[in-house]
């Protein structure tokens, strides 16, 4: 299973590129640290009633105790000042549970120093939701784009000139 904890203050329409990008390429939940949108919560248990699959949204307000609570998970930090992805890639997929934090601002020394590995997606800045999508993309291997998400209402065609949804149920 990989989580997402997403330290910071972030603004609605970052919280939603996030939440879509962590959902769209294989993530089972994330977690946003300070106040709690309801509106959000409704809206990705909307779009999982219409695309499939479960994605939990969820807030803390202490992402410190968060962090120690998932005992069972590997703590992956993704920031511009880690290790490279790819020098580490192999030693992470061997891990069963990940947590995969990112912050929406300059880097915290806490992170770094509660993270099991901090991750370089690359040495510029980056966006959250950018940094989550490619690592999720890197750690699958290109498979997420191929994902099934079950009990699904609808689902897209490929279609070259065209959109081409197929209602499932």
């Amino acid at each position: 299973m990989i989580s997402v904890l997403a330290i910071g203050n972030a603004t609605p329409e970052t919280r939603e590129d996030l939440c879509m990008a962590a959902r769209a390429f294989g993530a089972s939940e994330i977690t946003f640290t300070g106040k709690k949108s309801e509106k959000l919560i409704k809206q990705f248990e909307r779009i999982s009633k219409k695309w499939g699959g479960t994605f939990i949204v969820s807030f803390t307000t202490n992402w410190e105790e968060y962090v120690y609570s998932k005992k069972n998970y590997t703590k992956i930090h993704l920031t511009r000042y880690g290790v490279p992805l790819n020098k580490v890639l192999y030693t992470l997929k061997t891990y069963k549970n990940l947590l995969v934090i990112v912050t929406m601002m300059e880097p915290m020394k806490k992170v770094h120093q509660l993270a099991d590995f901090n991750v370089s997606i690359t040495t510029q800045p980056h966006c959250t939701s950018a940094a989550v999508s490619v690592f999720l993309h890197v750690f699958y291997e290109g498979r997420e784009l191929a994902l099934h998400f079950e009990n699904a209402q609808y689902k897209i065609l490929p279609n070259e000139k065209g959109i081409h949804l197929e209602k499932i149920r």
